[in-house]
């Protein structure tokens, strides 16, 4: 069976959010340094990632931990206008990989919210698959979400190329046989010619 390429969103197929220019915009009555752990570890941050909490209830403790005078509408309409620009690299990647006829794929952590932040830009995008966190009930690095991918694409492990910037996603994908690669939309052009 011919391999499967999946991709990360964040800081592989889109440029990184800027948590400071994020924090400057929520009118943080807090550190950044207070702001930053609870942006990305927070409980029901996690929860929304996973689908389990809905994005407004986060949103709110959010705005209430940073002690922010944002209402949950304004937090959207300002979320929502924050860069989204693609990184040219690996979108010319996903392309080459279509015109060969490689199948392609989405697997992101992401919250209802960032997929509305982001949809029209994926819609941008041929995907075959797409996998996304809240939807799947978990996130990486979990070994569930992998297999979960692994049985949709009803495929040996070993036949799937995984691109991530995390670390540990990384190898939690590699602990179920993916052929997963550390990789940034600036370097993922190196990585993808040393693989292929």
């Amino acid at each position: 069976m011919d391999r499967i390429f999946l991709f990360d969103l964040g800081d592989v197929l889109v440029e990184f959010l800027d948590d400071y220019d994020l924090y400057n915009k929520l009118n943080c009555k807090i550190s950044y340094d207070e702001f930053l752990p609870y942006w990305w570890g927070d409980d029901l941050v996690i929860k929304a990632h996973m689908g389990l909490a809905i994005d407004d209830e986060h949103v709110e403790a959010l705005l209430k931990f940073c002690k922010s005078d944002l209402s949950i509408s304004e937090f959207y309409e300002m979320y929502n206008n924050l860069d989204k620009s693609l990184y040219n690299d690996t979108v010319q990647i996903i392309n080459e990989l279509k015109n060969k006829g490689y199948k392609v794929g989405l697997l992101s952590n992401l919250r209802l919210m960032d997929y509305k932040r982001y949809e029209e830009q994926i819609k941008k995008i041929d995907f075959d698959y797409v996998f996304l966190s809240y939807e799947m009930k978990c996130i990486k690095p979990s070994k569930d979400i992998y297999l979960q991918v692994i049985n949709k694409l009803n495929c040996e492990a070993n036949n799937i190329i995984f691109f991530d910037d995390n670390e540990k996603n990384v190898e939690g994908a590699k602990a179920v046989g993916i052929n997963a690669y550390q990789v940034t939309g600036k370097n993922i052009k190196e990585v993808f010619n040393k693989i292929i």
